[in-house]
This record gives structure tokens, C-alpha cells and sequence, in this order.
């Protein structure tokens, strides 16, 4: 049976099947992004940097930004709008974790959660001053702090502290509760931040939800990366998802707990199950440009089997499904040449499939659709619609 198509979508492929200016201009099927990682553990602390400035926001001075001076000349004055929802989450006691966050409506995939201004924003290397107690060895720190309104700073201070026996109880507070932000505009190092609510969301190697920061409204926001029925607790991932279980488990040993998540908790052939998957997504981009140029030689061979390119995309697919893991760094590629597939040889459903999920993880990961609810819209219109038919009449 044909999946429903939305009237939204049903009226984009209208306009785009009948251009008002005739052109008749095709569709680009996104190319994949591309992410950059990073590991915190390879990175050198700054040098020289200077002193660290503390900027807040106005009116109301809800967050404080530490920068290094350097990184100040090139940062956007701190006024921009606050994109505060609350709407669709609340705050509650889980049976066995501390606070969760849960929404209170059905949140579809890429669908928005909550979009929070962070407490603080500070580079991840800061300055420890060896000449003082080690309970005060952050003075730049606890400085930002109290410029916060009085609530904001008992939020803070609120927040769980899994590093007990640090000297210093802030440096301990971010530590357990930090989320990598990368890059400001014009800085040279790299930032993280700490929220109020956003803090609560707790940990799950097949997270059902992303983070990202939102530089328009110096806000986190919280995307749904599968569908979340009202009532069900969010999930975030605090490291890699991708590694083997003995990894993960030492990884979180940082935050003061064990994951007991339903992937975690495998034992015998099921764990080596997952773990031989979880190995597989973490390299799985390996081979991109291989896989990209057997696609492009498939399309223009008709005298191959129409699903010959498919197979190992697919089988991927099912890797993604089976952990519940769209890892950011690899999922888009296989979506992309899943969907050109199709759309090479005129199945305009299955183009329409993947997407249809490349729209709702690209909202999920980056906040924006990427161009990928035209192609869902009309796959017809893509510059790879009927190459298969195409090269076999030449």
C-alpha cells in the first residue's frame, strides 16, 4: 500500500511539477554532509590566550559567556532573541536514574523537543591556577557564575555533580554536565555549554534524540531522531555510540554510572551481535567514494541488475535499524544513494522512503531539511529520475 503523502507535500509537488516560469528546472538530490569529528583527549590546551572576558546576555543576563579575549573581537553582540519551549517536556523523577526529561505529546522524527539558553558558555580548556586552594583554582569561572540572576545560579548549582571528590564544586558541575558547542564565531578555541533542563536528559546508546547549538538564537536545541510517543523519556547519547560495549561503559564511568540501556544490557551472542554491528557503523563511511562511483557506473550500465547497487546500502539500513543508531557521521550517504537508486530507475516510492527519512534526520541533526523535502515532494523532478532507462535507448 502507498504510505499517505501529507497535503503539505502534496502542494510542493504540485508547484514543483508545474513551475509558474516554465523552466522545468530539476531537483538536486543533496550531496551527504559531511561532519568533522572531534576528540577532546587529542586536543592541546591554548597557548597564550590572553585573559578571559565574561559577556551576558540583555535584557535579563540569563547566560554568561566566558571567551578569551582574542575570541571577543570576532563574536556577534549578545542580544539575540530567546527561543524558550517548554511546551512539549517536562522535568520528572525516573524510577532508577535521577531527574528525566519526557514530552508530553507525540514528537515525530526531526520533530523539535525543547530549545534551552544555556547557563553558561565556556572553552573547554580552562585556565587551572595551580597558585591557589584547589576549591578556588577557577576564580574566571565562579566569577561568571555569580553575574547570573539569583534562580539561574541555583539552577546551576542544582545540576548533578558526579566528580564528588573534585576540590572544586563548579569545575565538577560543568565536567558531569557540559555538551560540546565547537567553535564560536571568531574564536580560536573550542567552547561547551551547560543548561538547566537540557542537563536532565539522560544517556542511552541508541539515543532517541540529538542536540545541536543554534547560533540565531544562542540556544541548544533537542530533535527527535525517532518518533517519541507522549509520555516516553528523552535520550541523548553522552559519547560515542558507535563504540563496543567495554568502551562505552569505561567512557560513562566519567559520569558516575552505568548504562543499562536495552543494548547495554545484551549478554552472550546478542552483545556480540551488537557489538559486530556497532564496529561495522563506526567504520561504515569508509568506502563512501567507492560505493559513490559503483553507483554512478551502475546507472549508466543497464546491462547490470537493476538492484546490483542497492544491496549493501540496504544491508547498512538495516544495521542503523536493528542498533536503533543513525550515527550522524555515515547515515546521510546511504540514505543519498538510496534514494538516487530509486530514482534511477523510476520507483518513485522508494525515492520518496529515503527521503522522507533523510528530511526528518537531517531536521534532527542540523535543524534544517537540506533540501531533502523537494526531493520527497516530486523525485521525478531529481536530475537522476529514469537514468536507467535513459542509458539503456542510447
Amino acid at each position: 500500500m502507498a504510505a499517505e503523502r501529507s497535503p503539505h507535500f502534496e502542494c510542493i509537488a504540485r508547484r514543483m511539477c508545474a513551475p509558474s516560469d516554465g523552466s522545468g528546472r530539476r531537483i538536486s538530490i543533496p550531496d551527504p554532509r559531511r561532519t568533522v569529528d572531534f576528540d577532546l583527549s587529542s586536543a592541546t590546551p591554548p597557548n597564550n590566550e590572553g585573559r578571559l572576558d565574561i559577556l551576558t546576555f540583555e535584557p535579563g543576563e540569563d547566560c554568561v559567556v566566558m571567551l578569551y579575549h582574542r575570541d571577543k573581537h570576532g563574536f556577534p553582540f549578545l542580544h539575540r532573541s530567546h527561543a524558550a519551549d517548554s511546551t512539549r517536556y517536562r522535568v520528572a523523577d525516573t524510577v532508577s536514574a535521577g531527574k528525566g526529561v519526557f514530552v508530553t505529546t507525540d514528537v515525530e522524527r526531526g520533530g523539535r523537543i525543547m530549545c534551552e539558553r544555556p547557563l553558561v558558555v565556556y572553552p573547554q580548556f580552562l585556565p587551572f591556577h595551580r597558585d591557589l586552594p584547589p576549591e578556588s583554582a577557577y576564580p574566571e569561572l565562579e566569577d561568571a557564575l555569580v553575574r547570573l540572576p539569583p534562580d539561574r545560579c541555583e539552577a546551576f548549582f542544582g545540576l548533578a555533580n558526579s566528580h564528588p571528590q573534585d576540590p572544586s564544586k563548579v569545575k565538577g558541575i560543568v565536567d558531569t554536565n557540559a555538551l560540546h558547542i565547537g567553535l564560536l564565531p571568531g574564536s580560536t578555541q573550542l567552547y561547551a555549554a551547560v543548561c538547566n533542563d537540557i542537563s536532565r536528559i539522560n544517556h542511552s546508546c541508541s539515543p532517541n534524540a540529538a542536540y545541536r547549538f543554534d547560533l540565531a538564537t544562542f540556544s541548544i536545541e533537542v530533535r527527535a531522531l525517532f518518533p517519541i510517543p507522549a509520555g516516553s523519556q528523552v535520550f541523548i547519547s553522552y559519547i560515542d555510540p558507535a563504540l563496543p560495549r567495554v568502551s562505552r561503559q569505561q567512557a560513562l564511568s566519567d559520569y558516575g554510572f552505568a548504562c543499562a540501556c536495552a543494548y547495554c544490557s545484551r549478554t552472550g551472542p546478542t552483545l556480540d551481535q551488537s557489538d559486530t554491528r556497532r564496529a561495522l557503523i563506526a567504520r561504515a563511511d569508509a568506502g563512501h567514494a567507492t560505493r559513490d562511483a559503483a553507483l554512478e557506473r551502475w546507472a549508466d550500465d543497464p546491462d547490470m541488475p537493476d538492484d546490483y547497487v542497492n544491496r549493501v546500502d540496504k544491508m547498512y539500513m538495516d544495521l542503523f535499524e536493528a542498533e536503533q543508531l543513525y550515527y550522524e557521521p555515515v547515515w546521510e550517504g546511504f540514505a543519498t544513494r538510496l534514494c538516487k537508486a530509486c530514482c534511477a530507475v523510476e520507483d518513485a516510492e522508494g525515492a520518496r522512503r529515503w527521503a522522507r527519512l533523510a528530511r526528518a534526520l537531517s531536521c534532527a541533526y542540523t535543524g534544517d531539511e537540506r533540501g531533502w523535502a523537494a526531493v520527497e515532494a516530486a523525485p521525478e523532478r531529481t536530475e537522476w529520475w529514469g537514468r536507467r532507462r535513459k542509458a539503456a535507448t542510447r
